[in-house]
């Protein structure tokens, strides 16, 4: 089978590593070839992949980077680790911490309409956002059937990346539902939020 070519040139991170998953997921045999032209985008496309057990080879030809992926060749690293974006040119590297799938305490058909309603304001302030990580029920909301699943997705596509506990997907039996973002662990979480100059829990 031919090698497929993913040409992520001028795209904002996490996009390449997005774009990478997106395809190696819906497509499952063949080469893979990700052209990017930055550091972070090439060191980030390429622990993705490998951390799922593919192999990559990484090459520069003028001033892009070229990374082989190999699919299965490698030795799986466990749950992906979280992208490391560059810091936005201006303003504060910001990173949302959610920890249930509802907003406060008291009645649940609340707290889901005010999650909904923080998910879709969190549009207007995606450029400064960098990660959103989720915890215990939270992982719901990125998970097949979740109302705000489409206001995720939009938030995916300008730049913002959602890293999933692992451990509490599996809990909740939706390791194999996650519609958005990337599956990961504690250690990513907490690396996250270490370089955020502002931590938003709603």
């Amino acid at each position: 089978m031919a090698t497929q070519v993913l040409n992520c040139q001028g795209l904002n991170c996490p996009q390449p590593v997005i774009r990478t998953k997106d395809l190696l997921a819906a497509t499952a045999e063949g080469e893979l070839l990700v052209i990017v032209d930055n550091e972070a985008a090439r060191d980030n496309v390429r622990r993705f992949a490998e951390s799922q057990g593919h192999a990559v080879t990484v090459s520069r030809v003028g001033g892009l980077f070229h990374l082989a992926i190999t699919r299965g060749s490698g030795e799986a690293a466990g749950e992906a680790p979280a992208v490391a974006c560059p810091r936005p040119a201006a303003g504060k590297r910001i990173v949302v911490h959610i920890s249930s799938e509802f907003m406060g305490r008291g009645d649940d058909g609340l707290g889901a309409r005010l999650m909904a309603a923080y998910f879709d304001t969190l549009a207007q302030f995606a450029k400064d956002i960098t990660h959103v990580t989720l915890v215990n029920s939270a992982v719901k909301l990125i998970a097949r059937g979740s109302p705000v699943l489409a206001e995720a997705r939009e938030l995916e596509k300008l730049g913002v990346q959602f890293i999933a506990c692992g451990v509490c997907l599996s809990h909740f039996g939706l390791a194999d539902q996650v519609q958005v973002g990337i599956i990961s662990n504690m250690y990513s979480i907490i690396a996250a939020h270490k370089e955020a100059d502002l931590l938003l829990r709603p």
